[in-house]
This record gives structure tokens, C-alpha cells and sequence, in this order.
């Protein structure tokens, strides 16, 4: 199965624009994955004493924990047994990764061991009880989960912020974004948020067939009112991963906000998604600035125009150098749209831009709104997305440059 297989969706058949925002669904509170019956008696009569309410509790270990929630939404709060595992710490770890910003893991195990209890601590783990478990040793975990303030290094976990900028408009940016949101939502089963900071077209809404909502400039306008629950009245949903905030305020209107209110914004977005991939104008201004600022993976695009390239390097001195902490990609799309009159990635290694990414201009390809039919596109986008993941791809494919 290619890539474009992979990628096809309903997307791909161009619909009227009927869909609209619905609630998010909710988070169950409490989650337990437990071996034993003993120990799910003793989580019952807990949770029964503590009078906790949306609570799911399933047989099965941390394998079928890491296997649940690779797919599923993740609880508030997560009881997983490690009993009989070889490699418990490492597992925290993976189980990190899966789950959603915010939640808190609490681990019960048959292992009285004070250097498994450093890793699991070091891993994320909020509290770790040794079997037999009791409710009151489960009421004093959950007790200090929901009391405290500081909270474990994976309830103080995150989603990362990625900010994609075109150095000049018509270079496909947004499409990128668009295709790069599907890719993490549907293929890496990864909450996301498809934040659009142009306010005034709407056109990854309109990409994906969905209808605008108000509250996207309400948001950024009055960033007071900006919290869970006004996001779950906000957001448009496409599928049951993808989430997007799109507006398409009037021409004439003044749509301008501060620094400030979209920090704040993209500050409640981190702590509800894996990852917030912004569409950021190419327009100067303070507030687009600041995503660009505080994103963990800026993503340049650009062609192989002069007057691109221009920016990319302005765009490069003004970001500094990429390091762990803030990454920029360069991503050459169109690829030889400009025949004898582009610049040649020779060319452009000459000041020192190598693009990780150079996808071929095909527009036979882009027939169709949402998602691209184009091979080489499409192939780029998993292979960015596995870049900005961490889950590489095996073969190197013919479209990488080089770093």
C-alpha cells in the first residue's frame, strides 16, 4: 500500500460545507487497567468511598493499556499494572508518549523495589503501590493526584506547537498544514488541532469542507474567556482526531489581536492536544510573531523563486539556529515550477539553505480540496510528520536533501 492510499479519506470527494462544531467528547475521569481480581475489588470499594465519578475500570496490564490508548481518548487519570513486566520503566515511557497532555499515571506492580520506584518516578509515574493493593492505599494515591498542585512530569506534559510559514505567498503552506494535521490525526492516532491565524479567509475550514465558527476571533479578542470549556463549544470537529479553529470574519472588519491573547490561546490548546499545528500568516505583526516565537517546530516554505529564497534566509537570521529546544524545517515545494528561471538547490546550498523536504511541482495532481493526490506530497508529509514525531520512517526516500 502507497503512501497516497494511505492517505485517501472522504477528503478527497469534495462536498457541500454543511458540517458543523459539535461538543468534544468528554474525557472519562478515571481509567484502571488491573490483573487481578483483588485488586478490582479493592479499586471498587475506593472509588465507591471517594464517590469518584466516570470511572472505566478493564483487565489487562500495561500492554493492553498502551494498546487502548493508542486509539482511544486518554482519561484524566490512568491505573495501570505492571506486574510480570520485563521492562516496566520503559513502558511508562511509551505509555507517555500516548497519552493525551494533562493525565496522570498511577502505577500498582508486584515488585517491592526501590530502584524500579526511582524509574518509575524518573518515567512519570505519580505514585506506584506495591500488590497487595488496598483501598486505602489507592485512596491516598489518588487522594495526592487530585490535590496536588505541581502534579507528575507526565501530568505537566505538554502538546507541542508547530508553526508552518510560507516565505512568500502561493507556495502551498497551507495545504501543508492541512495535509500535515490529517497525517498525525489519522495515521499516528494523534489528538490535533488545526489552529488557521488568518482570520479573514477561513481556507483550511473551507479545505476540509467545514463551516467557520465565531469563537475563534471571540478568543483572540477576549482571551479572558478562553478556557476548556469555551474550546469545546469552539472548535469544528472533522473525524474523531482532528479538531480545527477557522474563522472568516468580513473583509472590512478589523481583525488584529495582541501577543498576548494568542500566547494565551495556543498556552489552553497544549494542554488538550498532542499537537497544535498553526497556520501562520506571512504578514508582520506582533501576534504572528509570537507563534513563531514559541513553537517547537517552525516549518519554512518556500519555491525556488529569487525573491523566496530572499525570505527564507531573512526568515532563518530572524529564527536563529535550530537546536532541540526550537527546530525550524525548510520544505521546497513546486519544485521545478519555475524551469531554467529557478534558483537550483546548488544554488541554494551556496547560502546555506539545505531544505530537509523538496517536493516536485505536479498541479495535475491538485484536483480536488483537502487532501493531496500527489505521490511525492504526500510522501513528504508523512516523512515530516515522522521528522516532527519522532517516529522516523525506515527508508530514506528520493526527496531528502540532506541537514
Amino acid at each position: 500500500m502507497n503512501a497516497v492510499q494511505l492517505l485517501k479519506s472522504p477528503l478527497q470527494t469534495p462536498a457541500p460545507i454543511e458540517k458543523t462544531a459539535k461538543p468534544l467528547p468528554g474525557r472519562v475521569r478515571l481509567m484502571a487497567f488491573v490483573l487481578d481480581g483483588q485488586s478490582e475489588a479493592a479499586l471498587n470499594t475506593c472509588i465507591s468511598n471517594l464517590s469518584v465519578s466516570s470511572v472505566t475500570i478493564r483487565r489487562g496490564g500495561i500492554d493492553k493499556a498502551i494498546k487502548y490508548l493508542g486509539v482511544e481518548r486518554s482519561p484524566e487519570t490512568v491505573i495501570v499494572d505492571i506486574s510480570g513486566s520485563e521492562m516496566p520503566a520503559s513502558q511508562v515511557h511509551q505509555l507517555a508518549e500516548l497519552c493525551e497532555p494533562g493525565v496522570t499515571v498511577v502505577a500498582i506492580g508486584d515488585r517491592n523495589d526501590i530502584g524500579l520506584y526511582r524509574d518509575l518516578k524518573q518515567a512519570g509515574v505519580s505514585e506506584y503501590i506495591v500488590k497487595p493493593v488496598t483501598a486505602l492505599l489507592l485512596a491516598k494515591a489518588l487522594s495526592s493526584t487530585y490535590n496536588t498542585a505541581e502534579g507528575s512530569p507526565i501530568s505537566r506534559k505538554l502538546g507541542k506547537l508547530v508553526a508552518a510559514v510560507g516565505a512568500r505567498g502561493g507556495v502551498g503552506t497551507t495545504t501543508l498544514a492541512i495535509n500535515l494535521a490529517w497525517y498525525l490525526a489519522n495515521r499516528q492516532n494523534r489528538r490535533v488541532l488545526l489552529l488557521d491565524l488568518d482570520l479573514q479567509t477561513g481556507d483550511c475550514a473551507l479545505a476540509l469542507n467545514l463551516k467557520p465558527t465565531p469563537g475563534l476571533r471571540e478568543a483572540l479578542t477576549n482571551p479572558v474567556r478562553i478556557d476548556n470549556v469555551f474550546l469545546e463549544r469552539t472548535v469544528a470537529i472533522h473525524g474523531e482526531r482532528l479538531f480545527v479553529l477557522s474563522a472568516e470574519e468580513p473583509l472590512h472588519a478589523d481583525a488584529e489581536f495582541t501577543a498576548e491573547a494568542v500566547e494565551t490561546l495556543v498556552g489552553v490548546l497544549r494542554t488538550q492536544f498532542h499537537y497544535v499545528i498553526a497556520d501562520v500568516p506571512r504578514i508582520p505583526g506582533a501576534a504572528f510573531r509570537r507563534v513563531l516565537d514559541i513553537a517547537d517546530n517552525r516549518v519554512i516554505v518556500a519555491d525556488q523563486t529569487l525573491r523566496s529564497v530572499r525570505d527564507t534566509v531573512r526568515l532563518r537570521d530572524a529564527f536563529g539556529e535550530s537546536g532541540e529546544a526550537r527546530r525550524h524545517l525548510l520544505v521546497v515545494n513546486r519544485s521545478g515550477e519555475g524551469g531554467r528561471l529557478a534558483m537550483t538547490l546548488d544554488e541554494m546550498a551556496k547560502v546555506q539553505l539545505r531544505p530537509e523536504f523538496v517536493i516536485p511541482f505536479q498541479p495535475k495532481r491538485f484536483t480536488t480540496p483537502g487532501l493531496a493526490h500527489n505521490t511525492a506530497f504526500t510522501e513528504a508529509v508523512a516523512a515530516l510528520a515522522a521528522e516532527i514525531s519522532g517516529r522516523m520512517l525506515q527508508k530514506n526516500r528520493w526527496w531528502r536533501f540532506g541537514k
